[in-house]
Parts: C-alpha cells; structure tokens; sequence
C-alpha cells in the first residue's frame, strides 16, 4: 500500500503548472494570473525542480503582508517540497491548518488537509490519512469548491482501492470525474480515468482496465508530460503481467525505467526496477531476478550514503520478490530473514493482496526446505486470505452493480418527469386553445341546438380540466396558491363549526437562491418537484400542501392540535433532509418549518401571519429546523 500511495501522492501534485515570464516585482494580477492558471488546470507541473521554479515566480509575484496570497503559494510548496520528509511536510500544513487567519477559507483548509493527508501516507499512518481526507471532503462540500472536492475524493479513493474496496473507490472516482468535468479541468479529467483504470485493474477488470488508459493516454495525456507517460505505461504493464504478457510487460517497464532516470526521478526508477523484478518472477527466471535485486541493493546502498533515512517505497515488495528468488533457486536460509522482513511491512500496511503472494511463496520455500508443517500453516493462511479477497471482490462487484444500476434508475426517473412536465404543458396549451376554438363554434353554430348542446357539454368538460389545472402548481402539481388559501378557509369554517382544531404549517427551503446559483435553475426545478413529492408522502389525505410561491410551500392539517402539527413537521424535515440527487451528487436540500395552531376565531391571515414568524425564528436559529409558534 505504501508503494501505490505515495504514487498517487506523487500523481496528485503532479498536474499543477508551466510557466510565464515576469519581471521581479510584486504584482498581484500577475500572482493571480499564475494561481488562476494552476487551478484551473490550463497548466502542469511536471517535476520538482519545474515546481521549484513556479515557486520562484510565485515569490517574486507575492504582495507584501498579504497572508491569502501567501498561504496559497505555500500549498503548492506543502505539496511539492516535502516528499522526502514527510514528518516535516506534516509540521507544515499543521501551520496553516491551525491558523485562524484561514478558519473561514474552507477550501484552503480542505487542500492544506489534502497535503497533510499525503505526507501521513508517506509515514503508513493509514489511519490518520483516513481521518484528514474526511474532514477535507467535509470542509470541500461546505465550501462547495469543486476542484478541493474533486481533488479530496481522488485521494480517498486510492485509500479505499488499496484497501481492496475497489466499488467504494469507484464511486467516489465517478463523482470525482462529474466535478472535474463541470469545471472543464482536463488533467484532473486525465488523472481521474488512470485512477478509474488502477481500480478495475485490482479488480481483475483488466479489459476495462485498459479502456480507460488509452481514453487518457488518447484524449487526455500530453505529449511532454513524461511522469503521466510513465504511470500509463506502469499501469499497462501491471495489465500485461496479469494478462501473462510478461514480455509486453517487461518492454513498457524499461521504458517507464528510462522515463523516471531521464527526469532524475531515481527513486521512481528505482521503484520500477522492483516492478521488473516481478515481472521475472513471473517467468520464474529467478537468477536474473537475483542479479536485479543486487543492483538495486547496490543503488539503495548509495542513496542512504548521501541520505541516511532513505527508504525505497515499494520496499516490501522488494523483501516479498527476493525471499521469492532465493528460495526458488535453494537459498532458503537466506530468504527467510526477507520473508519475515515483508510479512511485518506488509501487516502495517494492512496489503491482503501481497500478503497472499507472500504466504503461498513462504510455503512453497518451506515445503522445498522439507518445513511440511510450517509450509502447510503458510498455505492455511493464503487459503483464508484468498477466500477473504474472493468473498470481498464478489461483495464489490455487487455494490458497484447496484451503484451502476440506481444511477440508471435515477436517470431514467429524471428523464420520464422531463417528459411528463412537457407533456403537461402541451396539454395546457392545447386546451386552452380548444377553448378559443370552442367560443367561435359556438357563436356561429348557435342556431343548431343539437350540436350548441354537444359543444356545451365538451366546453363543461373542458372547463373542469382547466379549473384543475388553475388550482395546481404546474411545476410540483401541488396546489398552487389560491387553492391552498381556498382549502385553508373551508378548513377554519368547518372547524368553527365542528369545534375541532387545525393547524398550519409554513415550509421554507433553505439556501435554495445557492442552489440555484451553484448548479442552475433546472436544478432548482428538480429540488421543488422533489421536496413537494417527500413532503406528499408523509401527509394523510386530508392533509393539503400548496406552493405558495417560490421556494415556500403551505399545508393545512385539519383536525390537528399543535403537538401533532409539530410532529408532522419533523417528519417533514426528515423526509427532505435525506433525499438524495443523481445528477447532483453532492446536492444537500433541508427546509425550515413553522408551525401554528390556529385559534377559534382568527382569520386566516392571522394564523400565516403566526406561522410566518415561527418559520423566521427558524430560519434565524441556523435553518433545518421545526419552531412552534
């Protein structure tokens, strides 16, 4: 998991920037001009040492005492700078995090979480990773920046996908592919597909697998961006040797080799090397693969010469592939030491999938060794942890199914009422041009009295449906607001009569003008017709619910004392608070509630009036809420 984390961790900070040329002085346009181009994703970072540069330019760009401008130059530097040191890159983004200068700024403080979640990946504090990426998704919805949002939920989903949930990771892809799409952000579009593909990969989804790398290398991928090059070709030759390509899969790896060396990324190459000694494992040429791993001993020797806590980052695979050579080629005593050396990484990092690798090439060294009841406890083990991987792909696969199927669901629901409130609004106007028709008929066939009877009898019929129509909200087909008010007056004279209660309930929809903005007024639309349908659901039928303009609706409750109206108005919230919006994934819709019971001889302007002031102190005290007036 270490080694797949600090890859996408790499990959992550990796589609950010080029470069424009300005003078030394600090000029806030040109800083903006060089944050706006990075956001949107118009330019890439390449490497560290292109990074460093953009930094440079950033500095010279950054207006004195303007802390805004200033903790956003140091994201990019808490993303680039401390790959190596992620205790120190931790220690960085707390600064910022903890800052109160940023309580409000939801979406640097989602991506200074983001960073932080990255340099714990760095440390395998999975744990930790989990926690920060939570609360940047959190704080990334509350802001409603998508890219933060985007950009959060890609993380997460490598998280889940090394985890072996691989349906739960590619949900969250998919939203993070609908947000970068909305915002026209083509390396996120790019880096998001050659997640999608990684995850089908584990998922023995190899075909599919494929699909998305070449979408990308095809659509997405450019031609000097060598780090993406390299990972796409890394990601087909894993394909490969799954497939029994190995030589397919050996060619593409020297290639990703070459890649990483000519871009001084040795710890990346180095890293590969390690991919091309799996590859030979494969073949099961384990002497070849034996002279590799003491090139690689040999580089890592060198490397912690100049850096002492150096550390490869697929450094269990490399224990798991040698132990593998050298008990295959008889040197067991040899092996067994890197055998325990990869058990243990591989139990922090919690990998099922390299563990079973681990346990049945342990088994088959003991067996060689003639160890028949530690071989066969190794073999027990890799049973098991097989049967767990099966039992939890087979589990993900359902649930990618039923998410795959519900959206289909829910789209086709979306497209049906489309169609039925076009159809509605042809109806309308059809009839009511059939009434125009109906008047001239009747003026000039007035002397027939069979057919004036006829045409009277279809214009009474006619009018019924157009009366029906007039007392209906034609977007929500509730009542609209002349028939709530109507029922609400039959309702108080019936009760003066019967000496029965009533209430009245005054909804609200809250941030609903946000909504609007945010995602369009068809959005809005959907949310009324939605709300209206949850909120019918729960009325019984002598209930009434009327849109009584905009985003307000109005219900009569006859025979209802205040303490039932209250209760039916929770229900109300509740109902609403947990809808959900296939188009609009991360769409969060509650209402404000007030709530009165009218008295004996008030008018019914009197009882809004009430309910109205409830629905304010509602509104006033933080919104989603019921208030009794």
């Amino acid at each position: 998991m270490k080694a797949a984390v600090r890859r996408v961790g790499r990959r992550l900070t990796l589609f950010i920037f080029g470069f424009l040329s300005y003078g030394a002085c600090a000029d806030v346009q040109r800083f903006d001009a060089l944050i706006a181009q990075l956001d949107k994703g118009d330019v890439v970072l390449y490497d560290r040492v292109s990074a460093e540069l953009f930094l440079k330019k950033l500095q010279q760009q950054l207006p004195p005492d303007d802390f805004v401008r200033e903790s956003r130059m140091e994201l990019e530097r808490c993303l680039w700078l401390f790959s190596d040191k992620p205790e120190q890159g931790i220690i960085f983004a707390d600064r910022y995090i903890n800052d109160p200068r940023l309580a409000n700024n939801y979406s640097y403080l989602s991506q200074y979480l983001q960073c932080r979640a990255l340099h714990r990946s760095y440390q395998g504090s999975l744990t930790g990773q989990t926690a920060d990426l939570q609360q940047a998704i959190a704080l990334a919805n509350k802001g409603e920046d998508k890219k933060s949002q985007a950009q959060a939920l890609l993380q997460m989903a490598e998280v889940h996908s090394t985890r072996g949930q691989h349906a739960d990771a590619l949900m969250l892809l998919f939203r993070a592919y609908e947000f970068y799409s909305k915002i026209g952000h083509i390396a996120g579009i790019n880096l998001t597909l050659e997640s999608i593909a990684t995850a089908y990969r584990r998922m023995g989804e190899f075909d599919k697998a494929l699909e998305y790398l070449s979408v990308s290398e095809r659509d997405y991928a450019q031609p000097n961006d060598k780090s993406r090059t390299a990972y796409i070709l890394q990601q087909k030759a894993f394909v490969y040797a799954e497939l029994g390509n190995t030589a397919g899969a050996r060619q593409l790896l020297i290639e990703v080799h070459q890649i990483y060396s000519g871009l001084g990324e040795q710890s990346y190459a180095l890293g590969v090397l390690v991919d091309r000694m799996w590859v030979i494992n494969l073949e099961q040429k384990y002497a070849e693969s034996l002279e590799l791993a003491g090139k690689i001993d040999a580089q890592i020797a060198a490397f912690r010469q100049q850096n002492p806590d150096f550390s490869l980052y697929n450094e269990e695979l490399f224990f798991l592939l040698k132990a593998e050579a050298l008990a295959e080629t008889g040197q067991h005593a040899s092996a067994a030491p890197l055998f325990e050396k990869a058990e243990v990484l591989l139990k922090q990092e919690d990998n099922p999938r390299y563990m079973l690798r681990l346990q049945r090439a342990w088994a088959r060294a003991q067996a060689k060794n003639n160890q028949f009841e530690s071989a066969y406890q190794h073999l027990t083990l890799a049973e098991s942890i097989e049967e767990q991987l099966n039992s939890q792909l087979k589990q993900q696969r359902e649930a990618l199914l039923r998410y795959q199927f519900d959206s289909e669901l829910q789209s086709r629901k979306n497209d049906q009422l489309v169609a039925e409130n076009l159809l509605s609004e042809q109806q309308v106007a059809t009839l009511e041009s059939a009434q125009r028709w109906q008047y001239i008929a009747i003026a000039l066939f007035v002397v027939l009295a069979l057919i004036a009877l006829l045409y009277a009898i279809s214009q009474i019929k006619r009018n019924r449906r157009l009366q029906l129509l007039a007392m209906t909200d034609e977007l929500t087909q509730v009542a609209n607001r002349r028939s709530i008010l109507l029922y609400a007056e039959q309702t108080r004279y019936q009760a003066l009569n019967e000496h029965n209660n009533w209430s009245l309930l005054l909804v609200d929809i809250d941030h609903f003008k946000q909504c609007n903005d945010t995602y369009g007024h068809e959005a809005g639309d959907d949310v009324l017709v939605a709300v209206a349908q949850a909120m019918q659901s729960v009325l019984r039928h002598v209930d009434k619910l009327g849109r009584s303009g905009g985003e307000e609706f109005l219900l009569v409750l006859p025979d209802t004392n205040a303490h039932s109206a209250h209760e039916v108005a929770e229900r109300l919230r509740l109902a609403v608070a947990e809808l959900t919006y296939a188009t609009y994934p991360n769409l969060q819709i509650t209402i404000s509630i007030g709530v009165t019971q009218a008295g004996r001889q008030e008018e019914i302007k009197e009882v809004i009036s009430r309910a109205d002031a409830a629905l304010y102190q509602a509104k006033a005290a933080g919104r989603n809420r019921v208030v009794l007036s």
